[in-house]
């Protein structure tokens, strides 16, 4: 790979160029918007106004820059200093000798969904001939008996029809520690020591075998590559919700994703999942200890990925994410109530990198960078709440007329140049992302792969108003998952619900306490500021219909043409199979998998001889934890 240790240059002229746009643009907007503060507000009220404007300004101002980076990136055919692009294209290899471990880590998820994903994965890969030096490990956490019964039953299905060339294992954890990182972590003292590199899989996750052979090529032409991520596309969407967060990451994640591999080049995040590592110095590097800090900031990390990259940079490996590798998929949540149950949890994680980020030694400034950014995603709830709440105090102390601009502007005097010009410049870094990524799908000639222009522009049209209306809710329940979060009260972390469907009753049960509280919040604004009205019904007006738009986002859409993605009219082969797979298990009795377990002697001997531990033949060590050789992995 020629150029191999050149790209920290680039990779610093591109980040001091992005941390000087963000600057220059923030301390632009702070003057703007200091003009259109009242004089007669005091001055530490203006203070904190302006710092809580200036960090959600910057915010803003990252992600639209990181947009413009990917088109810029984009428009010049693809960033150079990729691994890809140095890598050349991809083909038929000698490398995929290399033994790789393909996991998929599991907790009381859909078994038939998730069970037949990696079934398509398994397919293909034999189809394309790529399937000799990989194994596939399903690695259960559930603890019903009847969800685990299924997965192992359905697991012994796959291996029967697939025949013995395959080599897939099931296994199941009698003592769940850590979540999912304890998950992998026993995977790898068991059997990490036979593998080179593993792919780690979501429960959702499909990956193509050009996907998987192409993530080992790359690693086995970059030593030092310690984990590539992949971008995962957004497939299989069935509710109104789904298909939604398909087409946002279909149109405008190309961008983005660029933007942050160009950004980012060798010292990327690693998303936890559709992603490939390096065994050997993960195992010796990235064992995580629990937290001993007080309250949140106590017992297992939990969102482990990103501080699983940190290590593996701090042991002096690299981290790539590389967009250009295709056939890389996962799902989106089918509900907003899923979404905002996923977040709850990813904030709790992601607040405890604030623990992190002090006591964790010799990390990359550029991790340092990521870990961080995931904090602000969240805490830019509470603050933009905190925002509009000083803005519309100190709009009271201003001029009697009526504010004619609503949101963060309502302490703008009417007709005041500076506000006007804030607006437009605010609605330009939220929008422009858009607007790029739009004028990206024209450029490349690629408009007909969703629907055609009118389509595209339609659908985009659509996204945006749904990301507006659904934006303070998100705003108003990420506020809750931060305050819950830092009060320390426990959440649950169980599989996902991936079939979409909700009620009226259930839409009311979830966002009713919203809906009365933001009636009581604007009947007090009303009552004490009518002034202040106008300006806080764009953000109320959502809230109170989030019941309704919850039922409605949940439901399936009918036959009509917006919203189409590429994968529409063209579907990925791994995507086809899994979609053709039919039942892997036949219940014609309609017994519980246990009450089968009970009544079939196969059954249970399969399930005894499947929970017996594995006999200690070796030894080793890592982080103080024992390895176990496997009883039932044996290599042809």
């Amino acid at each position: 790979m020629n150029n191999a240790g050149s790209w920290r240059p680039i990779a610093f002229r591109r980040r001091f160029l992005l941390v000087l746009l963000v600057a220059a643009q923030t301390l632009a907007g702070v003057f703007l918007f200091a003009q259109t503060i009242p004089d007669q507000a005091s001055s530490g009220m203006i203070a904190v106004l302006l710092l809580v404007f200036g960090v959600l300004f910057a915010w803003i101002g990252v992600g639209f820059w990181t947009a413009v980076f990917g088109f810029v990136a984009l428009r010049f055919g693809g960033d150079p200093w990729s691994l890809s692009s140095r890598a050349g294209p991809s083909g038929p290899s000698e490398s995929l000798s290399a033994p790789t471990a393909v996991v998929m880590p599991i907790c009381h998820e859909p078994v038939q969904h998730s069970l037949g994903g990696l079934k398509a994965i398994i397919q293909d890969l034999e189809q394309q001939g790529q399937a000799g030096p990989v194994d596939f490990y399903v690695l259960s956490d559930s603890r019903d008996p009847d969800i685990w019964l299924e997965e192992q039953a359905t697991c012994e299905q796959i291996r029967r029809e697939l025949g013995p060339g395959q080599q897939l294992f099931y296994r199941r954890r009698n003592i769940n520690l850590n979540y999912k990182s304890g998950n992998i972590a026993d995977f790898l003292r068991r059997w990490g020591r036979r593998y080179r590199y593993m792919v780690v899989l979501d429960a959702d996750s499909l990956l193509s075998a050009h996907c998987i052979t192409r993530l080992i090529q790359l690693m086995e032409a970059r030593p030092k590559a310690g984990i590539i991520q992949t971008t995962p596309r957004l497939a299989r969407a069935e509710t109104r919700f789904a298909r939604l967060q398909q087409f946002a990451n279909r149109c405008y994640g190309r961008l983005y994703s660029a933007g942050l591999a160009a950004i980012q080049l060798g010292e990327a995040t690693y998303w936890g999942h559709n992603a490939i590592i390096r065994v050997a110095p993960f195992m010796a590097h990235c064992g995580l200890r629990k937290l001993r800090g007080p309250g949140l900031f106590r017992g297992p990390v939990l969102s482990h990925d990103f501080i699983e990259a940190a290590l593996m940079g701090r042991a002096g490996y690299e981290v790539w994410l590389e967009p250009a590798i295709a056939g890389s998929f996962e799902e989106s949540p089918p509900t907003l109530e899923d979404d905002l149950i996923r977040d709850r949890r990813w904030c709790r994680g992601n607040l405890q990198h604030l623990w992190l980020l002090v006591t964790m030694g010799k990390i990359r400034m550029a991790h340092r960078m990521a870990l961080l950014t995931g904090i602000l995603s969240y805490l830019a709830s509470p603050l933009w709440l905190i925002f509009l709440g000083l803005s519309g105090y100190v709009a009271l102390a201003g001029p009697t007329t009526e504010p004619t601009l609503p949101g963060v502007m309502a302490t703008t005097e009417a007709g005041s140049g500076a506000g006007m010009m804030l607006v437009a410049v605010t609605g330009l870094l939220l929008f422009g992302p858009r607007l790029l990524a739009v004028t990206d799908h024209g450029l490349a000639r690629r408009t007909a792969r969703f629907g055609g222009p009118f389509r595209l522009y339609g659908s985009t049209l659509v996204e945006t108003l749904a990301a507006l209306a659904l934006a303070p809710i998100r705003m108003l329940v990420h506020t809750l998952h931060v305050v819950r979060a830092l009060l320390n009260l426990k959440v649950g972390w169980q599989g996902q619900n991936r079939s979409g469907g909700l009620t009226p009753g259930l839409s009311f049960q979830h966002f009713g306490p919203l809906l009365l509280s933001a009636a009581a919040g604007l009947a007090l604004i009303h009552w004490h500021a009518p002034t202040l009205t106008p300006w806080a019904l764009p953000v109320m007006a959502p809230v109170l219909l989030a019941p309704a738009l919850a039922f409605l986002l949940a439901q399936k859409p009918g036959t009509g043409t917006w919203l189409k993605v590429p994968e529409d009219g063209h579907i990925a082969r791994v995507i086809e199979l899994a979609s053709a797979i039919p039942p892997l298990r036949h219940n014609p009795d309609r017994l519980s998998w246990f009450e089968q377990m009970v009544l079939s002697p196969v059954f249970a001997r399969v399930s005894r001889y499947d929970a017996q531990p594995a006999p200690v033949k070796k030894h080793g060590h890592w982080n103080g934890w024992s390895i176990f050789a496997p009883r039932r992995v044996k290599r042809p």
